[in-house]
């Protein structure tokens, strides 16, 4: 987040976790295939040659100020006949608001640089880059009220992504997919490529699939990527630095009964390269409670994680049920839990439907998470991050959407409009005691976030 602190990593926690946007196939009623899978995605094309486009817009707001998102998506897939399809998708994000720095709230005022400044005064400050070139330059500095939670007001971003997939058959029972992604902001470039195997079994009552991506993230930072673990006040500052994500996902899709069906999938990923997050920072404090410094925080340059996934779907004249499981572990010492219930009721011409859920989520904190550091061991950090998303919280996600149907002259699908509405609430169970002044401050005020939704997806 600006901070500015890298987007990707915001929308993965703001939308991607609240709703999954326009997925590569559209749920119908009575549909039991499930649009956030491997298998789903690997699906064969319809028959029938045609194009459809979902387009969406999505409003994102959380509470006291924070974080506004708006997203138009727009995702094509054109069937070409002979069970082969291209999809194309486009999406643009443009956020703005006050976003968490990582500095614990004090009993007096702080001062802070935005991630471009290089002092924390205001005043005209001569800078000499790493090649011995001198500038001079004004610090854009903000202070926080005492006892408030330290946010940058300044934060803003815009993100421009573009994503395709083409899928093929190698045999009448055996597809493939491969695809590739693009993603462009002022600060962070994302290039990855994928590709998907899935092959019918027993009568194609049973799918295996197996799935792959490799991404490259070329990391710049707003004002140089800080020295991991030095100290902010010093503005100690590098160049860029790039990252690589490998994934690996094998799945299997069962159809139990013609009105269940279940799916199990499991993941594994690694992450190498810069996994710090440039913009936070993390307080020191004293045995009084009192602020006495700041440094840039640490991450390890590693990470490996592995899920389990288990969704069951099923369909009853009008009404459709899915209940999603998911584990996840890494070697960052977090572990998490997610569970998720869909309901669906369409009315008796089944082109209006209403479908509500609830989404559960917990997770515990990375090793290295702390909301703070004693000022008696802050001199050398092997690993430390005050990020509240890598500290152990919960948080429920209650949402509903309405959709309605216009069937086309020749009797079709035709159109589907939908409007969903979601409302995320986090509450952080790591709740360290204050010392001192810093015990009757709210230092952890947890996240509240409103999402709003309008999809239009037509064929033609």
């Amino acid at each position: 987040m600006q901070l500015k602190r890298p987007a990707h990593a915001l929308r993965n926690r703001l939308i991607a976790a609240s709703c999954t946007l326009l997925g590569a196939t559209t749920a119908r009623a009575g549909d039991l295939t499930s649009d956030a899978s491997p298998a789903a995605d690997a699906a064969p094309a319809s028959d029938a040659a045609q194009t459809v486009a979902d387009t969406a817009l999505a409003y994102y707001a959380e509470n006291n100020g924070r974080v506004r998102a708006i997203e138009p998506i727009v995702n094509l897939r054109q069937d070409l006949g002979d069970e082969r399809a291209l999809s194309v998708k486009l999406t643009f994000d443009s956020l703005s608001g006050a976003t968490p720095n990582g500095a614990v709230p004090s009993a007096r005022a702080q001062t802070f640089a935005s991630p471009s400044g290089h002092s924390l005064t205001a005043a005209p400050q001569t800078y000499t880059t790493a090649s011995g070139q001198s500038s001079v330059v004004s610090s854009p500095i903000y202070t926080i009220a005492p006892g408030q939670l330290p946010m940058d007001p300044n934060y803003h971003d815009q993100r421009l992504a573009a994503s395709g997939s083409y899928q093929m058959p190698w045999s009448s029972l055996t597809r493939t997919t491969y695809g590739g992604d693009l993603s462009y902001e002022h600060d962070f470039i994302s290039v990855s490529g994928n590709g998907a195997l899935a092959h019918d079994f027993n009568q194609k009552n049973t799918t295996l699939s197996l799935g792959g991506n490799y991404e490259f993230d070329f990391v710049r930072p707003i004002g140089g990527a800080p020295v991991a673990g030095s100290d902010y006040t010093l503005f100690e500052k590098q160049g860029s630095h790039t990252k690589h994500d490998a994934n690996i996902v094998l799945g299997v899709t069962q159809v139990m009964t013609r009105r269940w069906l279940s799916e199990l999938s499991l993941s594994y990923d690694r992450l190498n390269g810069y996994l710090n997050d440039p913009y936070k920072i993390l307080s020191i404090v004293d045995g009084g409670g009192n602020v006495t410094g700041y440094l840039y925080e640490r991450r390890p340059d590693h990470r490996a994680r592995s899920s389990v996934y288990l969704e069951n779907r099923l369909a009853l004249d009008r009404a459709m049920a899915g209940l999603t499981l998911r584990y996840m572990s890494d070697d960052w010492g977090i572990h998490s839990e997610t569970a998720q219930l869909k309901l669906r009721w369409s009315n008796a011409e089944r082109d209006r439907y209403l479908e509500p859920q609830l989404r559960w989520y917990r997770q515990t904190a990375a090793s290295f998470y702390t909301p703070w550091l004693s000022s008696a061991g802050s001199s050398y950090i092997t690993a430390a991050s005050s990020d509240e998303r890598l500290g152990a919280f919960h948080a429920v996600t209650w949402g509903l959407k309405y959709a309605a149907r216009f069937p086309d002259d020749q009797g079709g699908d035709g159109s589907e409009l939908s409007i969903r509405a979601e409302l995320y609430r986090q509450t952080p169970d790591h709740r360290l005691p204050g010392p001192g002044a810093l015990s009757g401050l709210n230092l952890y005020p947890g996240l509240q976030a409103l999402l709003v939704q309008v999809e239009w997806r037509f064929g033609y």
